[in-house]
């Protein structure tokens, strides 16, 4: 028996067979004529173990749909569909990739074929074009920012185009990530990457072809707003897709390879500017990162969508079904199954809201102002604490702060910043299991007592010892930066957003991280040749002014779902009541073990301590001994 209906959502048609329900459905369902596939890592017939239902609904032989199943109380002579069903049209190559990977397999792949390249397209770009500007062949194409052969008034105003050539592309970031958080919700993670990584080919191609300033400036700004959407949108991508007791290191994965672009693209410049050969010295440099895009478009629509978006939109059988494929198909797994019901909890009590723009701006019980703040607050510490001084300027301090030879400065540099790759995977390892605060907190104490020392040694570089511990501190500077700031600081604004206003905190945060870079590049030059040495100084005060910032202002997130954040920040009567039940009722290692084994759901002990910490506030308010 079979019959044609028509997918409500996407106004396709399909024919799906009537059979019974098996008993023991196995990986691969047969009947005399038709085999039908595993379909996001659920087997048939497409529904839970603990459904009753007499009779299954099976896509056609053809895999136009899905999953969906019709209950025996559905049953009429009209056979009308149930309230459940939710066909979903995929392409036949997508449903190849997502029947047969799942789990930490799915996870990996996901993160080499989507993380990798995006985060080598943000590292290579940010810092590509500061090797290029030294190569005679690009000054010859461009006269008008070669501030080498000018003096005088001429050679200000080339170094303020110049200047504005390489700011440009922070400020195009910025709109990139801010644009992500107008269309992020409407198109989805995975087509908001595609069109991203789009645009920013679009423009590397316009760079690496240039013959006219015009040309190079316009081709910088549509790279910069392609590289900030696609900034903006993997950390909530990854976030909204994991696990909670991984979360942490598949979202931070991304400063290991953010750190590796920009130590690509330095030892590209440093090897190409050697052996300089006519304009392939500089076009070969700023067409190399169209590799990364195009990995993204080619690749990034072969994997599931993220489910919380899927919720988001109404679509929570297919969201239901993501879930399990990134679970590893465990069907009956009790954590996974409350997650499931948490996140349908949560999307109904957000579309209850109706939340906009104007609701990032208000406290409210969500807290969304204070949220916010900490999405931004968080990115303005990863870049106002020095990092892009040293990134930007490694060459110019090694040079000219501590004298050293131009080959040789270039050469440290390199070395540096591919230092910084170790550094970062640090962090990697370890934000999951000793949380993300500690991580900020180590990283802001150690910048800051790095930076108290370079003044010092800086300011007596006559002295062949002072040069030496002035390049150890350097060293020790970029071990620390990545700790806390290199990816970690992503995911705390990915994860501290509810799922309607997720896309605008992650947009929020990446945008100031771009303004903030704009504004160190902007400064640096002059801070330099006006206060030398003690423009140090002025980073060691702002790193350590934010230690007692992020110890009283910054909860704890690891451990917890992003539904259990979400009931942490509304739960509490006053956001200053937020990180203290944060740090204080952190999951211990034995709950940890049960969540992850399936004995105990995710969000038991973790609802019942915020309760009983809000009923202990309420009787103290109340002058009632607890």
């Amino acid at each position: 028996m079979s019959l044609t209906t028509r997918d409500p959502n996407r106004q396709s048609t399909g024919t799906w067979e009537l059979r019974p329900y098996p008993l023991s459905p196995g990986p691969q369902f047969s009947s005399p004529t038709l085999t039908y596939p595993t379909i996001y890592g659920v087997a048939p017939p497409y529904f839970s173990p603990a459904s009753r239902s007499r009779y299954t609904i099976l896509p056609s032989s053809d895999g136009t749909f899905t999953h969906s199943h019709l209950s025996s109380e559905a049953l009429s002579s009209k056979f009308q569909f149930s309230k459940n069903v939710n066909a979903t049209s995929t392409s036949l190559s997508a449903m190849h990739l997502q029947t047969s990977l799942r789990g930490q397999t799915l996870a990996r792949l996901r993160i080499a074929l989507v993380v990798v390249p995006s985060s080598l397209l943000f590292g290579y770009n940010q810092s590509n074009i500061g090797g290029v500007l030294a190569f005679k062949s690009f000054t010859e194409t461009f006269p008008q920012i070669d501030t080498v052969h000018v003096e005088g008034h001429e050679k200000v105003e080339r170094a303020r185009i110049q200047g504005t050539v390489v700011a440009i592309y922070c400020i195009a970031c910025l709109i990139g990530a801010i644009g992500t958080a107008v269309v992020g919700n409407h198109l989805g993670r995975r087509l908001t990457l595609v069109y991203a990584s789009i645009v920013a080919a679009v423009g590397m191609v316009l760079q690496a072809s240039s013959f006219g300033l015009a040309q190079l400036i316009v081709g910088r700004i549509i790279t910069g707003i392609g590289v900030g959407a696609t900034n903006a949108t993997v950390p909530v991508w990854q976030a909204e897709s994991s696990k909670p007791k991984s979360r942490g290191k598949n979202v931070v994965v991304l400063g290991i390879f953010v750190a590796s672009g920009i130590a690509i693209a330095s030892w590209i410049n440093f090897g190409l500017y050697t052996i300089q050969h006519g304009s392939i010295s500089w076009r070969l440099p700023l067409a190399i990162p169209i590799v990364f895009a195009a990995i993204l478009i080619g690749c990034t629509y072969f994997f599931p969508e993220s489910p919380r978006w899927l919720a988001l939109k109404g679509r929570m059988d297919e969201a239901a079904a993501v879930m399990r494929v990134l679970n590893d198909g465990q069907m009956d797994s009790p954590t996974l199954e409350r997650e499931i019901d948490n996140l349908q909890r949560v999307i109904e009590q957000e579309r209850a809201r109706e939340r906009g723009w104007k609701d990032l701006f208000t406290m409210g019980s969500g807290k969304m102002f204070y949220r916010l703040m900490l999405a931004v607050g968080i990115n303005v510490a990863a870049q106002m604490t020095g990092a892009n001084l040293i990134t930007y300027y490694a060459t110019t301090i090694f040079k000219q702060s501590l004298k050293l030879h131009s080959r040789m400065a270039s050469l440290l540099s390199a070395v540096l910043l591919t230092w910084k790759i170790l550094a970062a995977t640090v962090a990697f390892i370890t934000v999951d299991r000793v949380g993300r605060k500690p991580l900020f907190l180590a990283a802001v104490l150690g910048m800051g007592i790095s930076m108290a020392c370079l003044a010092g040694t800086v300011s007596d570089i006559e002295s062949k010892a002072a040069t030496v511990a002035a390049v150890f501190f350097l060293f020790a500077y970029m071990a620390f930066f990545p700790l806390g700031f290199l990816g970690a600081n992503f995911l705390l604004a990915a994860e501290i957003g509810p799922q309607d206003l997720r896309v605008h905190f992650a947009a929020f945060g990446t945008a100031t991280h771009w303004l903030c870079n704009f504004v160190i590049a902007e400064i640096t030059p002059v801070a330099f040749s006006t206060i030398g040495w003690r423009y140090y100084i002025v980073y060691a005060v702002i790193n350590f002014a934010f230690v007692p910032a992020i110890y009283f202002l910054v909860p704890e997130t690891k451990a917890r779902s992003l539904e259990e954040l979400e009931d942490l920040f509304t739960s509490a009567r006053a956001w200053w009541e937020i990180p203290v039940v944060a740090r204080n009722q952190l999951p211990s290692s034995d709950h940890l073990k049960m969540q992850s084994d399936g004995e105990l759901p995710s969000t038991s002990k973790d609802e019942l301590q915020v309760a009983r910490h809000i009923e202990t506030q309420e009787k103290k308010a109340k002058g009632v001994e607890s």
